[in-house]
């Protein structure tokens, strides 16, 4: 629902967009702002710069500047103090729009309802939102911790899903790229446990839950969990949450309902399940499931130290399939440096091939951006391994994808994932 005001001073048009899952407040196309149904801020446009605030109270910024044409992104988080007075600035322009609305100083230019029955909703609403001040925000940091340990990544089409952590970390933790969980140790929730972080997951979103729309089982490899116990955490997602049949349409009585369960996979363990373990997995709701390829050589595999083969790769992604659940494969451009740059596209171009992918499936393409004191830069200034370049990336990404052959009306969707990106 869509309401529209104008106000005199300062004047500007004011407009409040009222979703089922959250609410949007934009001022003369200038500033945007969205709150969850909780009253939690989500995430603020202004200055051509967008802020997300995450679910532990950070605040990451994003922009983009012309360089030479080509558009470059940049992500920082605010430092504690930037943070407080970007809050302090939101908190005190809806606390001014607040007590216009309640003393009818917005003319209403545009309503798709009632208008006096909307202005009560807004006024409530506003309440809500101005009831989180900076400090309470904050208090959100340690709500968050204790229910989740961090949730480090996602894949793109995941980023509003609502993460149960079924394990914390990840089971084998020593990929020569990878930094998520270097100081985490894995583990495995019991029954009891996740009961809890279930409910306590609830009681920490509120109605905000309403903004999720699917459900994510992590960590990292959350379907390495044996059969019977991980059959059983999805019994008890099914017996928390509304999820609706892969082709049915939910009823329209207010419940809120998920559009499926994901998670990721591996393939060293992967390939290890049977179809009918992942057909087990499907009738509980399981819709697809990401697997971290990263590419089809072998021996870059190695240099990586994933402990997995381009044709365990291929079995798990045969196994899903056959199972009737769709695909995330996940590729890294760059990986290997100049040493490997013809041989990952190469392999990589066979594997994908290969692959009964199709309509439903994603082929993410992930650039690779390795920590400074990662054991791969490690690893590859022993070995004389040059990075590539910005241009280098893209030719290697263009060349991956100029190879691939699918049915024309069976293509799979093929996307960028920037992990620098993915905040929750």
């Amino acid at each position: 629902m869509l309401v529209e005001f104008q106000a005199t001073e300062p004047r500007q048009r004011i407009v409040f967009s009222l979703k089922p899952t959250s609410l949007a407040i934009m001022f003369d196309e200038r500033e945007v702002y969205s709150f969850d149904l909780e009253g939690r801020l989500l995430t603020a446009w202004m200055n051509d710069q967008t802020y997300i605030r995450t679910l532990d109270n950070r605040v990451v910024k994003k922009w983009r500047e012309r360089h030479r044409g080509a558009p470059w992104k940049h992500i920082e988080e605010l430092k504690p103090d930037e943070k407080r007075q970007f809050l302090s600035q939101v908190w005190s322009r809806m606390q001014a729009l607040l007590h216009q609305l309640a003393h009818h100083e917005l003319r209403v230019t545009r309503s798709d309802g009632d208008q006096e029955q909307v202005a009560e909703q807004l006024v409530h609403r506003l309440d809500q939102i101005v009831n989180w001040n900076v400090e309470r925000l904050e208090r959100e940091r340690e709500r968050f911790a204790a229910v989740y340990t961090p949730v480090t990544i996602l894949p793109p089409d995941q980023y509003l899903s609502l993460v149960l952590q079924a394990t914390e970390g990840c089971h084998w933790n020593r990929c020569t790229f990878c930094h998520f969980y270097r100081h985490q140790r894995f583990h495995i929730k019991s029954e009891e446990e996740f009961i809890r972080h279930i409910e306590g997951v609830k009681q920490f979103f509120g109605q905000g839950i309403r903004l999720r729309r699917s459900i994510f089982l992590g960590d990292a490899n959350a379907l390495v969990i044996p059969q019977e116990r991980l059959i059983r955490f999805f019994d008890l997602i099914n017996e928390a949450f509304i999820i609706a049949d892969e082709r049915a349409r939910p009823e329209d009585d207010g419940s809120h309902v998920f559009r499926g369960i994901y998670s990721f996979i591996d393939a060293f363990t992967g390939y290890k399940k049977t179809e009918a373990d992942f057909r087990q997995l499907r009738r509980r709701h399981l819709r697809r499931v990401y697997l971290g390829v990263e590419t089809g050589s072998d021996e870059l595999l190695k240099f990586l130290n994933k402990p997995a083969t381009a044709e365990q790769a291929l079995e798990v992604t045969r196994a899903v399939k056959r199972a009737g659940l769709r695909v995330g494969v996940i590729i890294l451009i760059g990986a290997g440096g100049d040493r490997y740059f013809r041989e990952h596209i190469d392999r990589t171009i066979q594997l994908l091939n290969a692959m009964p992918l199709g309509r439903g499936d994603i082929i993410y393409f992930s650039p690779l951006f390795p920590s400074p004191d990662s054991e791969y830069q490690q690893r590859a200034a022993e070995e004389g391994i040059r990075a590539l370049t910005d241009a280098e990336r893209r030719a290697q990404l263009d060349a991956i994808r100029s190879g691939l052959r699918f049915p024309k009306n069976e293509q799979p969707k093929i996307s960028l994932y920037d992990i620098r990106e993915f905040v929750y």
